[in-house]
């Protein structure tokens, strides 16, 4: 059965990484806006980039596919790259990792587990709906992370920094 996968059938060859660097790999964005890349010679005309762990490390253990979602490689540190392509890269991923960030908490309601959140974001409003409180919040320093139901993050950069009616509004969500 060709195309299945298990422990059975998964060498440790297959499941081997390679790490891309400016020596054997070189990225730039296409006339078209997507970004491209050249690695070990090989020129791929689209590259998806995801964030192996974007809470954590978000500039670390980048992931390279291309169009067809086959992993091609992993970037092990943004900053090793060239300023003109760290760049690329940085634009490609904040593309596909928004997160706003949230000044002010405006009200936050609980309605058969649910919990709605309306908020500031800059100058204008947003309500946003949060299923799994304890799944959904996450506190990373002075940092919150908040995810809603349709996977969209928000984020409290500097939790000590909102006013304090704000922070007695998520406090007893905060673990």
């Amino acid at each position: 059965m060709s195309g299945e996968f298990n422990s059975q059938t998964i060498s440790p060859e297959t499941l081997a990484t390679e790490y891309v660097h400016p020596d054997n790999c070189s990225f730039a964005t296409a006339e078209n806006g997507f970004l491209t890349a050249t690695i070990n010679g090989t020129f791929y005309k689209r590259v998806i980039l995801s964030r192996s762990l974007p809470l954590f490390f978000p500039d670390d253990y980048i992931c390279i596919t291309d169009a067809d979602r086959n992993e091609i490689g992993i970037i092990k540190h943004i900053s090793e790259f060239p300023e003109e392509q760290q760049k690329a890269i940085n634009n490609e991923l904040s593309q596909r990792y928004y997160c706003p960030v949230v000044d002010e908490i405006i009200s936050v309601k609980d309605k058969m587990g649910n919990f709605y959140f309306d908020v500031k974001i800059g100058e204008f409003k947003k309500s946003f709906t949060v299923k799994d409180i304890s799944r959904s919040i996450r506190q990373i320093g002075n940092s919150v992370y908040l995810t809603d139901i349709d996977g969209n993050r928000f984020k409290i950069e500097d939790y000590e920094k909102i006013p304090p009616k704000s922070r007695r509004k998520i406090e007893p969500y905060l673990y």
